[in-house]
């Protein structure tokens, strides 16, 4: 134990780490408390939960160790790579300027700690593009100031944290009335809030010699009512974004001027080649499109703050969707029920992205006409059990349950992750089901299951109608050229050669186990499109067609045709024409139509 009375306490890296980890567990034990008061920048409830997941993660990847320098530097490195959101953000460059004050020492004398503490504060402040006072900047500068300041006249560990933290205190009851939004909610701001806490953590670290152990953390939380107005609406950009890019000729300065266009709330940490990013913009896609150009994308994020609003703030239904990047459905029926994606991955070579989020249509078919023949090929892996734990996490802390609805099992093992994440998380409240379909069938079994919870339709009911649905619904695709499926892998080059020597134009669709299947064997274009119009007017079972929709790989006039001919021949207009995810678009080829429907 260390006592109120010991004058001169040398901090060696093991005290380091322990004080740090006691702060972590303070955050992890009140998360829930500061997404109830996140109100700045945005109102979408996951300040806690971001702080949270960052000091924990931070303390769990570092090693004690007697070294100062080891245990800063390992620290450091943990918070560039698992910081979550602007104040996680801030908090990983806090670190990592304590990290560069701290150089080789073996350990830290009270001045020294109160320096590094200063130092780190500096940082954050420098890595922020437009600072705004009245946040977790303005507390902890002013509590690293006046430690500082303390710590050079009364050389006592415990009653210079003590004195400081009643300045963080004040200060941090200052940002109720210095932010606009906070006066109107009448709280402190949830990320200076958070800091306080680890402030609080490290001091009973000293004072009592206490070890964190994070466990049995939810028997501690506290039940803190909402203070934000549910009518209050979202402002500013959609879409919170962290990149962490690697490459030699990287430099703060430049990130800076090429992502300040982008968006606000503009934080970089990091520096030494590697970077973390973080942003709210309204084109996560063309940012990240850039990005890459200047490095290595090691890793993203993106949040759609709009939807985790509507979670928290504006929920109207007990029950909640979730589906993943392969659902092509336009974003304004997405936006009109409460759907949640989770994006598979696409990697070009060594440069991923998140599909749909972090890479357009557009720029995907962009940079897969100009990929040379001998150049790998586009490649997409599903989301990994974390992801789907996360948001499984997030919406059963505002929904009863969650009915998810993934691509074919026979496609892709998207469905064996979600399932494995329902396990993990409450099965009880979670149920996973293969569709058996993909991309805009998808989205047509998706938007009918979402209209009926609309109007009423409960947990049970959802399944059993997902479970009808899937027997009725059905995928046609023109593929126009098969050079793409051979590259995919779909189709042997063998194969391949034989059929373009052909002009063979498969249709292709999916069985009732989601299995691939072709057919007939058009030669034209044309006869393509006539054969797929026969099928739809004698659809699979016999059924009258209810609704459909048409999905191109940037092929619009092409869409139009085949749309224009089923309308004429049916009488019905498509529910939405849509450039589909580019994960089916790698393998469907460009120049591909599709038509989906659903029978009654």
């Amino acid at each position: 134990m260390i006592k109120m009375g010991d004058k001169r306490v040398t901090i060696d890296g093991e005290k380091l780490y322990n004080a740090f980890a006691k702060g972590a567990e303070k955050v992890v034990e009140k998360r829930k408390m500061l997404d109830d008061i996140n109100v700045f920048p945005v109102a979408d409830g996951d300040t806690g939960k971001n702080m949270a997941q960052t000091l924990r993660s931070i303390a769990e990847n570092t090693k004690p160790n007697n070294s100062v320098s080891a245990v800063s530097r390992d620290m450091a490195q943990a918070a560039l790579l698992s910081s979550r959101g602007n104040s996680g953000i801030i908090f990983a460059q806090f670190i990592n300027g304590i990290s560069k004050a701290t150089g080789q020492q073996e350990d830290l004398q009270l001045t020294e700690f109160a320096r590094a503490m200063k130092v780190g504060a500096n940082h954050a402040y420098k890595a922020t593009s437009q600072p705004v006072e009245g946040t977790i900047l303005t507390v902890m500068r002013e509590w690293a100031h006046s430690l500082h300041e303390y710590a050079s006249r009364k050389k006592d560990l415990p009653e210079s944290l003590e004195h400081s933290l009643d300045v963080a205190n004040n200060s941090l009851e200052e940002t109720r009335s210095k932010l606009r939004e906070l006066r109107e909610a009448n709280v402190v701001d949830a990320g200076a809030k958070g800091f306080v806490l680890f402030l609080e953590g490290i001091y009973a670290f000293f004072r009592e010699g206490k070890t964190a152990t994070f466990e049995n953390l939810e028997d501690l939380e506290e039940e803190t009512a909402h203070h934000i107005d549910e009518k209050q609406g979202m402002a500013g950009p959609r879409y919170c974004t962290e990149v962490v890019l690697t490459g030699d000729s990287l430099n703060t300065d430049e990130l800076r001027d090429l992502a300040e266009g982008y968006g606000e709330s503009l934080v970089i940490a990091g520096g030494g080649g590697q970077y973390h990013l973080h942003i709210h913009t309204d084109s996560p896609a063309e940012l990240v499109y850039e990005l890459q150009k200047t490095g290595t994308v090691a890793d993203q994020k993106v949040d759609d703050m709009r939807k985790q609003h509507e979670a928290v703030y504006e929920r109207t239904e007990d029950v909640a969707l979730v589906t993943d990047s392969t659902c092509d459905l336009p974003s304004e029926i997405i936006d009109e029920f409460p759907i949640y994606q989770v994006p598979l991955t696409v990697s070009f070579g060594v440069d991923q992205f998140l599909d749909k989020k972090t890479i357009s249509p557009d720029q995907f078919y962009r940079m897969l006409e100009e990929l040379d023949d001998d150049a790998e090929y586009p490649t997409s892996s599903q989301p990994s059990v974390g992801q789907f734990k996360e948001t499984y996490s997030f919406l059963l802390e505002h929904y009863d349950s969650i009915v998810s609805l993934h691509i074919a099992g026979a496609l892709s093992g998207t469905v064996d992750a979600a399932r494995e994440a329902a396990k993990e998380v409450d099965e009880s409240r979670i149920t996973v089901i293969d569709t058996r379909q993909l991309s805009t069938s998808l989205g047509l079994l998706v938007q009918e299951v979402a209209s009926k919870l609309k109007n009423g339709a409960d947990h049970n009911d959802l399944v059993e109608l997902t479970k009808t649905l899937r027997g009725k619904a059905k995928i046609l695709v023109s593929v126009k050229d098969l050079k793409y499926m051979v590259r995919g892998g779909r189709v042997n080059r063998l194969e391949g050669f034989l059929a373009r020597l052909l002009n063979f134009k498969p249709i292709i669709s999916l069985d009732e186990q989601g299995e691939s299947e072709l057919h007939g064997r058009p030669l034209r274009r044309k006869t393509n499109f006539n054969q797929i119009l026969d099928m739809v007017k004698n659809p699979h079972n016999d059924s009258r067609v209810k609704k459909y929709s048409i999905g191109h790989v940037h092929a619009p006039d092409e869409a139009r045709k085949l749309a224009e001919m089923i309308e004429d021949e049916t009488g019905l207009t498509p529910e939405y024409t849509m450039d589909i995810s580019p994960l089916i678009g790698a393998h469907a080829g460009i120049g591909a139509v599709s038509v989906s429907y659903l029978t009654e």
